[in-house]
């Protein structure tokens, strides 16, 4: 039994590694013989591995991600070309792309940015909402502090989780991650004072469908580390961010965070820098407020539109 759960870690751990190999390299044609040498297994071994851990195969993984990509690049680069954006996700002619990306959405790329600019997208997001309620989201989208910050990459150990995030409640398995890093570390005496607890937002879930959501839970250190199990250690990538520093109920950080994106950055002079995650930085003990409140710094990646 424990041998059996130590190879499942173990598996993990390198479907995670091959992942972020692909995500760094999706404009490449990643065949399946590339991405198993990654994981040190046959072709054949690495599919079934990876079809276990992920839920899909190498195949329709690689195929969603670069179509989710790309649906991103439509609706927050509405000035970039469709030939541009496909290429940019790997689908390496206009013709493949046309037809990856209707048998995925049903639309053209054309027609998915046509019926969903970013305005259309906030007018029907509000419209799931009372009067009183949307006047208390504009009020305090009003009142939040948004500051423009360049950050410097930092290395991180990580957990991560799939599954559904972002639905308005403290999510148990995520707060668990983060838990199991902090007693990994803190076991090597590691964890120390100036230790950030960040979580990345490695798929955005408003575009990939529920059950599919990854997210990493890191713990920053600069000791050099060898991860065991299936924790990893990344670089949490650098550089310009949207830094929105907020404090209220799940629910209600949900749907502000969500209205950063679709109305206060499409008037700001930048635009999503979608060749990085988003993240949350926690502050001390604000995975645990007594109030259940959450206390954190959001980060959208962004460049000069």
């Amino acid at each position: 039994m424990v041998a059996a759960k130590a190879l499942e870690l173990e598996y993990r751990y390198r479907v995670n590694h091959v992942v972020n190999y692909m995500e760094e390299h999706l404009t490449n044609p990643l065949t399946l013989k590339e991405v198993s040498d990654m994981a040190a297994f046959s072709p054949f071994h690495f599919h079934r591995v990876f079809k276990v851990v992920m839920g899909e195969n190498v195949h329709g993984f690689t195929r969603r991600i670069r179509i989710e990509k790309a649906i991103k690049l439509l609706l927050f680069h509405p000035n970039r070309s469709i030939t541009d954006i496909a290429l940019d996700c790997g689908l390496q002619t206009p013709a493949h792309f046309c037809r990856v990306f209707r048998e995925h959405t049903g639309l053209s790329a054309s027609e998915c940015r046509d019926r969903f600019p970013l305005q259309t997208i906030a007018e029907r997001f509000r419209a799931r909402f009372t009067f009183e309620k949307s006047t208390e989201l504009s009020r305090k989208l009003a009142e939040l502090p948004i500051e423009i910050r360049n950050l410097a990459p930092m290395n991180a150990i990580y957990a991560r989780y799939r599954g559904t995030i972002n639905e308005g409640t403290i999510n148990s398995d995520i707060t668990g991650l983060f838990e199991r890093v902090a007693s990994w570390l803190d076991a090597r005496e590691a964890l120390k004072k100036g230790c950030l607890t960040v979580g990345l937002i490695l798929d955005d879930p408003f575009i990939t469908p529920d059950g599919r959501h990854r997210y990493d839970a890191c713990i920053t250190t600069e000791q050099q580390m060898t991860p065991t199990g299936d924790l990893g250690i990344r670089t949490i990538p650098g550089g310009k961010y949207a830094i929105v520093r907020i404090t209220d109920r799940l629910d209600m950080v949900k749907d502000l965070l969500h209205l950063v994106s679709i109305e206060w950055l499409p008037l700001s002079p930048y635009i999503w820098d979608v060749s990085r995650p988003a993240l949350e930085i926690y502050f001390p003990n604000s995975l645990h407020h007594p109030d259940g409140q959450c206390e954190m710094e959001f980060g959208i990646p962004i460049k000069l539109n």
